[in-house]
């Protein structure tokens, strides 16, 4: 009787305090609250992984915009044009001041190579001639050297005229700095539009991300470089892990997670997706490509 009795006042052992543990109702749904956020994913967004605001370098009105969202663009591609009126009459009245001063420059020339050969006959025999006579066919000569320079002078500055109107017509067309896809279209023809106001956005083709969140103690298993599998659509996108934010998001208690989208994959930047570790990857569904 007393042997019976000091068996069961025993101290339960680990293994049993163990399964004890895990069969409390509490702990059991905790269990299977994790495992179950776990098989459906961290929830994410697709983001292309660079983006740029393209605007007009000088303001004017938009006269075309050549690009439409979705549409692929190369660098240098020309995607809008900028009215610019009054430069277009700019460059035509300095072009026409510029042909102005070349003709007075050959005119000049004639003037001082009929100046030179006037003095050289002159001196060539100088007894011939009164030195008055010399005297003003040197003069002759030095105002044809004046008046070549003061012309010269005029082309040079006719010339950055010019170069001037002409850049500015340049920059009336708005160019992509970059290969890339247009992802929205700020601006219509008609609007104005100037420095800093942009017209098109562009985002990178060919490098997608995936910015994602898991909770604090989901996140201590993942790890950059690890392989993950993005689910969109039923079907499965190969990405790797880029970046693990050592901190937690204060507002909403996860850790922020960044993977990088396999180059080839087809998917729209925007896209809702869910991330899952390999080891806890759902099959896709018969049919997803």
């Amino acid at each position: 009787m007393l042997g019976a009795l000091a068996g069961c006042g025993r101290a339960p052992q680990a293994n049993e305090v163990d399964t004890a543990a895990t069969t409390r109702p509490g702990t059991a749904a905790r269990h299977r609250a994790a495992r179950a956020e776990q098989d459906a994913g961290f929830l994410g967004v697709v983001l292309p992984r660079q983006s740029v605001d393209v605007a007009p370098e000088i303001a004017g009105r938009i006269e075309q915009v050549h690009v439409r969202e979705g549409d692929a663009v190369r660098r240098g591609q020309t995607v809008a044009v900028v009215g610019v009126a009054e430069d277009r009459q700019e460059l035509a009245m300095t072009e026409a001041n510029l042909r102005a001063a070349e003709a007075e420059v050959s005119r000049y020339r004639l003037e001082l190579a009929d100046a030179e050969n006037h003095l050289s006959r002159r001196l060539a025999i100088p007894e011939a001639f009164p030195q008055e006579e010399i005297r003003q066919a040197e003069i002759h000569k030095q105002m044809a050297e004046v008046n070549l320079e003061g012309a010269r002078a005029r082309i040079a500055e006719q010339r950055a005229r010019v170069a001037q109107s002409r850049d500015r017509l340049a920059k009336a067309e708005v160019r992509a700095p970059a290969d890339g896809t247009v992802a929205r279209r700020y601006l219509e023809p008609g609007a104005l539009a100037g420095p800093g106001q942009p017209v098109v956005r562009l985002i990178s083709r060919d490098s997608l991300i995936v910015r994602f969140a898991a909770p604090p103690e989901q996140a201590r298993s993942l790890r950059p470089a690890e392989r993950v599998m993005v689910e969109a659509g039923g079907a499965g996108l190969p990405a790797v892990i880029e970046r693990v934010s050592p901190e937690v998001d204060s507002p909403s208690g996860m850790v922020i997670l960044v993977a990088v989208l396999d180059p080839l994959a087809r998917i729209k930047p925007g896209s809702v997706v869910r991330v899952h570790p390999t080891s806890a990857a759902p099959a896709p569904r018969e049919g997803a490509g």
